[in-house]
């Protein structure tokens, strides 16, 4: 594995915990310092309430493993087998599957593994041209901001779209003794994994009080998940990104590589 440079990890959530300790246990030194922290409904109610009737809907889409998890959280009763379920990114799709009640019910897009083309929207987007009809009525399941790319492709083809906040994204605050790991890692260097566009300013405002250890992330590789956050890093002032997967073989192959 490389030397001592450490992996700082943003991805929030399970997903990124495990990474980190995957990262760790191969020997690889890593931090995981995510970007977000997850928080309830802010309008449970609401939720609840648009939830309790998911089966008036075509189709409905889930953006990450959280809004699968929050949703869950929320239902009154089993998925409905007449709504369509489709997941973006092999992370969501194996929630679904997973932690969905139902969702064995209904139909869910992408079917199959292998039919999982990139982790972002425009991966599942063909999937949902092929559908014929086109989805009428789509409900988005997200927290309470997000891109809205795949919202208006939808409405755009005629779809009637209603976005619904399950979760919450909060700026996560780092305790005094992270920010000081961070600080004593970032003298023999930093990599980081960069899992969405809006960590990207996240990260930047997080780390204010700690330059030296911005400037060293933004001097060593940044590990992006989907070209659109390539692009964030790049204009952000990020000089080696790498587009890989967000998993422990693909970054240490990329540092053993030189970091791209």
């Amino acid at each position: 594995m490389a030397g001592a440079i450490t992996v700082v990890v943003t991805r929030p959530g399970a997903a990124g915990r495990t990474l980190t300790d995957e990262l760790t246990r191969s020997g690889q030194p890593a931090l995981w310092l995510p970007a977000f922290e997850f928080g309830p409904a802010p309008d449970e109610a609401q939720a609840r309430a648009v939830l309790a009737s998911v089966g008036d809907f075509d189709l409905a889409i889930f953006v990450s493993p959280q809004a699968v998890r929050a949703t869950a959280a929320l239902l009154a009763k089993p998925w409905p087998g007449m709504t369509v379920i489709a997941a973006v990114g092999a992370g969501t799709r194996a929630a679904v599957l997973a932690a969905l009640p139902g969702a064995a019910n209904a139909e869910v897009l992408p079917a199959r593994d292998e039919d999982i083309r990139g982790s972002g929207s425009e991966s599942l987007w063909p999937l949902l041209q092929a559908m014929q009809p086109l989805p009428r009525r789509v409900l988005l399941l997200r927290a309470q901001s997000g891109r809205e790319w795949l919202a208006g492709k939808l409405q755009a083809a005629g779809s009637t779209v209603t976005s619904l906040a399950v979760y919450t994204r909060l700026p996560f605050a780092p305790s005094a003794e992270l920010c000081a790991r961070l600080g004593a890692a970032a003298h023999a260097g930093l990599a980081s994994v960069i899992s969405s566009s809006d960590a990207v300013d996240t990260l930047a405002n997080m780390l204010g009080n700690q330059p030296d250890v911005l400037q060293a992330l933004r001097a060593g590789p940044a590990f992006a998940s989907h070209p659109r956050i390539a692009e964030r890093l790049h204009a952000a002032g990020f000089a080696h990104v790498v587009v890989c997967a967000p998993d422990v073989q693909a970054i240490a192959g990329s540092l053993r590589e030189g970091g791209g």
